[in-house]
């Protein structure tokens, strides 16, 4: 079931990975230093305004499905969502009309504000969909949808950037139309789920006590992620924010999408196994997801930091490319410290202990926040480089240590052993290989290293490796 849900989840990443990518190589070339930078403040604003209202809405959709699902409570269950999706958005649209109208900028930033608002309102009831897809194991309809919502916005944002000339309103009008269109397909499976079901005020507590913290969470987490460019912006002006986050989206972003595949994939059965109260089973998926998480994480992290010049000339506009250059190493191990950090806040989630985990964020949280303010006056974006890598590494054994109080979760030492020597092995080869400088040494190098590291995984039998590929030659 691993392998089904694995090979139908990597369609929107890979989907989430060309538009990731074809935006930032669009807009770095396209738009200035600081409308970049704009860009990257506003999405930072709508994400955390959406955290604060929206989140533990579809937080509490994904996590008590299962259970509503076993109660035979799935209509009443579909119906409290809706109403308070609908309180959600009356409480969103206030908070949007004063930020936007007082946030200090021009026209066009405005706009772009708004649109964004606009288009996050439409995302959370999309959002609601798709977790019950996930959570119900359609894991293939869920590709689908999401694929189409994702490749659809960045078309979109191709249209109205580089086509009708938009600036950074371009990308949020796209991901707004982009969403309306998704939730077209989607809206009737979630009315028709609700249908005949009541508004529960008590599953509505539950869920906001569930949710909430969650989403407090998340904006701590945020925090960690893209707060830095606010105090970057106050010190050292947008254009320098456009830098750092064009480095940070290359380096991160990668990572991002590599542990929301596999999150994606192994999180469900994860709970399931829990639910169950199967301890075999749960070992087995904690197991596997960890292995999986630091399997694909590290040598992809590491391959980031390697081929980091050759990634950047083709991703990120000639002025901004030099500085984020130097950057992205680091972005991408304060990423694999991130994605790590998620497997041990599974144990909180599982226990239903978000509002504990949220208090543990503030440590690294306050911790990145005074690093920064302390480092980026005398080093400028290298101090905020230094501060994620700090707090994202606190954040992470806070996390593993604390979180053993609820659930353990195991770590599979001797297969993070073997990871460990199939990265050494990719290191020392794409190390030798000639600098060929762009895409001929992106390809040469990112090939070179997974063929590599995959070898040396089977050599090492990394997870039975062996016996796998010799069960598959045989049938």
């Amino acid at each position: 079931m691993l392998k089904k849900h694995l090979v139908a989840y990597m369609m929107p990443n890979l989907a989430q990975a060309i538009a990731s990518f074809g935006t930032v190589a669009l807009l770095t070339r396209l738009l200035s230093d600081a409308e970049y930078g704009r860009f990257s403040l506003i999405f930072t604003i709508m994400t955390l305004v959406h955290y604060l209202v929206f989140t533990w809405a579809e937080a509490a959709a994904s996590r008590n499905y299962a259970k509503a699902k076993e109660d035979g409570n799935v209509a009443d269950h579909f119906a409290t969502l809706l109403g308070v999706y609908l309180i959600n958005v009356g409480i969103f649209v206030v908070l949007a009309v004063i930020v936007t109208l007082l946030y200090p900028a021009e026209r066009a930033a405005k706009m772009a504000l708004a649109a964004a608002f606009a288009g996050t309102i439409v995302r959370s009831a999309l959002k609601i969909a798709l977790e019950t897809r996930r959570m119900d194991l359609q894991s293939m309809r869920f590709a689908l949808v999401e694929s189409f919502h994702i490749i659809a916005g960045l078309v979109l944002t191709i249209i109205g950037v580089w086509l009708l000339g938009y600036k950074e309103q371009g990308p949020f009008l796209a991901l707004l139309i982009a969403a309306i269109l998704a939730l077209i397909i989607e809206g009737p499976f979630i009315i028709s789920l609700a249908k005949h079901g009541k508004f529960n005020q008590i599953l509505a507590r539950e869920y906001l006590a569930f949710g909430y913290p969650i989403g407090m969470g998340l904006i701590l987490t945020m925090a960690l992620n893209m707060g830095d460019r606010f105090l970057i912006a106050g010190y050292l002006g947008d254009a320098k924010v456009g830098i750092y986050s064009a480095g940070y989206q290359v380096a991160a972003r990668i990572l991002d999408i590599v542990f929301a595949w596999a999150s994606s994939a192994t999180f469900p059965l994860l709970v399931a196994a829990y639910e169950t109260q199967n301890k075999q089973a749960f070992a087995q998926s904690a197991n596997n997801s960890f292995a999986l998480r630091l399997g694909i994480g590290a040598p992809c992290a590491l391959g980031i930091a390697l081929i980091a010049a050759p990634l950047c000339e083709i991703l990120i506009g000639p002025s901004m490319r030099g500085a984020a250059i130097a950057i992205v190493p680091w972005i991408a191990l304060a990423g694999l410290f991130a994605g790590l950090s998620d497997y041990f806040s599974d144990a909180f989630m599982l226990a239903r202990k978000a509002k504990e985990r949220m208090i543990i964020m503030l440590i690294p949280t306050i911790l990145n926040i005074v690093l920064n303010i302390i480092l980026l006056p005398k080093m400028g974006i290298n101090g905020a480089v230094i501060a994620t890598v700090i707090a994202f590494a606190v954040g992470l054994l806070l996390l593993a240590i604390l979180g053993r109080r609820h659930i353990i979760m195991p770590i599979p030492w001797l297969e993070a052993a073997k990871i460990a020597g199939a990265c050494l092995v990719m290191t020392i080869v794409v190390s030798i290989l000639p600098k060929f400088g762009g895409f001929v040494e992106l390809i040469t190098k990112s090939m070179g290293g997974a063929i590599v590291y995959g070898a040396a995984l089977v050599a090492l039998d990394f997870n039975g490796a062996k016996n796998k590929i010799g069960d598959y030659l045989r049938k």
